[in-house]
């Protein structure tokens, strides 16, 4: 893809991706060394967890306002302010000694990271010439998958040879070097909605319902009551949401676009469809190789950044494929493969042979490369110049919502197959009813991702 690179926009490549590959990998690395993490700070196992519904919670509560701060205020500025936000709390993230002041921080670092993977798409679409743009996506999309993929084996390797908090100074030293980057060696920059206000009292209001579905997604098994209150108040809090944004004289998000743009509101329901079904994969693999197959936690982890490297190798060809065919026809492929993976993996025995493991893996990894660009790029083009950075805000937005919505199902068929029960050996077949299951629902979900995509196309 190098020759669709245009003169004078190599620094701004290099510092978007870079930091594109930091996010994922500070999210996939942390959950990998949580044993140390929780011994060194005392941390419960609900602590633990809420470790990563802080961070999902902020990168829930600030995409949309990070997208539309962008056109506001100019993407490169809010860019650098999340960056700059990112590499902060990872330095202090390092020094911290107890578990308040850990979640705060990790809440703050996923609002830094929200911005910059807003505005840092944004100014790639932006900067893009005509027709180039797949191209110019397809470098993110590697940078992210290859964050993912290295996240666990490398953090793993950190916190073994020195400690978990290299792990942060480590990210917040890479940070510093993309904010430098982007500050010194980028001038382009772009506020398409420089003269209008910023949605004050949308985003409170949205901030309220992400963080109502946070942890609403996360207490389900523990306090299910308590959890049926927080996913009611999200629905609520949702609804009034979309009332004030059709009011608004400057919503956060323009939902009168989406009514208006069928393209638009069919690429993003695709998109939601999409990520709320094959997020748990990763979930049940790694709990299945353990339990099931008798594989390590470290053969596990290799297994599943596989996954990921196929996503980053294949990406590249999505973005040839969308150079050489119209985009929607490649996402239909994609999301068809994501579907047949997911089912596949729903037919799972504990003495399958590992050939099929990969297979599924394989038709995953390619399907979500092969679905996911082209997507996003027909996302970013259909909202049109003005509303770039909303756009590539509510592309932030609709993965981790979806992401929360597969935790939440998760969440309650775990808690019907298996009770109050941990998963362990001696209830192996319960977790492999509740496995199969669920991938074969995901999978069938798809499906209608298939049609929401079939239907974009002819429009």
């Amino acid at each position: 893809m190098s020759s669709a690179i245009q003169k004078g926009h190599g620094s701004l490549l290099l510092a978007v991706c870079a930091s594109l590959f930091c996010m994922p990998f500070m999210m996939a690395g942390v959950n990998a060394v949580l044993p140390p993490l929780g011994l060194s700070l005392h941390a419960s196992a609900r602590e633990l967890g809420l470790m990563g519904a802080f961070y999902a919670m902020g990168l829930a509560v600030f995409q949309l306002a990070g997208g539309s701060l962008g056109d506001i205020w100019g993407y490169r500025r809010v860019f650098l302010w999340g960056v700059g936000i990112f590499a902060a709390t990872g330095a202090l993230l390092g020094f911290v000694n107890s578990v308040p002041a850990f979640l705060a921080l990790r809440f703050v670092q996923g609002v830094g990271g929200a911005m910059f993977n807003a505005c840092g798409l944004a100014l790639l679409a932006s900067a893009a010439p005509e027709g180039k743009r797949a191209s110019y996506l397809g470098y993110s999309g590697s940078a992210v998958y290859a964050g993912i993929a290295c996240g666990p084996p490398l953090a793993g390797l950190v916190a073994g040879n020195l400690s978990w908090r290299w792990l942060f100074w480590g990210n917040a030293l890479a940070c510093v070097g993309v904010f430098l980057l982007m500050r010194c060696a980028v001038r382009l920059d772009w506020s398409p909605a420089k003269d209008k206000s910023f949605d004050w009292k949308g985003c409170s209001v949205y901030a309220a319902a992400m963080t109502a579905l946070t942890f609403g997604s996360s207490e389900l098994a523990d306090a299910p009551a308590l959890a049926g209150g927080l996913l009611a108040g999200f629905v609520l809090l949702l609804a009034l949401f979309c009332r004030m944004e059709l009011h608004s004289p400057h919503p956060l998000l323009d939902l009168r676009l989406l009514a208006r743009n069928r393209v638009f509101a069919l690429s993003s329901l695709a998109a939601f469809i999409n990520y709320s079904s094959f997020f748990g994969v990763m979930f049940f693999f790694s709990l299945y190789l353990q339990l099931g197959r008798g594989c390590s936690v470290e053969q596990a982890g290799l297994f599943l950044a596989a996954q990921s490297l196929i996503q980053a190798l294949t990406t590249p060809l999505a973005a040839r494929l969308c150079a050489a065919f119209p985009p929607g026809r490649v996402s239909a492929v994609g999301v068809a493969l994501c579907g047949l993976g997911l089912l596949v993996c729903g037919f799972l025995r504990l003495d399958s042979p590992y050939w099929l493991l990969f297979a599924a893996m394989g038709l995953l990894g390619s399907g979500i490369s092969l679905f996911a660009l082209p997507n996003t790029t027909i996302i970013l083009e259909s909202a049109g110049r003005d509303h770039v950075g909303q756009a590539s805000g509510l592309t932030g937005a609709v993965r981790t919502g979806g992401q929360l919505i597969n935790m939440a199902c998760i969440t309650l068929t775990l808690g019907f197959f298996l009770g109050d029960q941990p998963a362990g050996p001696e209830n192996i077949d319960a977790f492999m009813a509740a496995m199969r299951l669920d991938l074969t629902i995901f999978g069938l979900l798809n499906l209608l991702a298939v049609g929401c995509v079939l239907a974009r196309n002819r429009s």
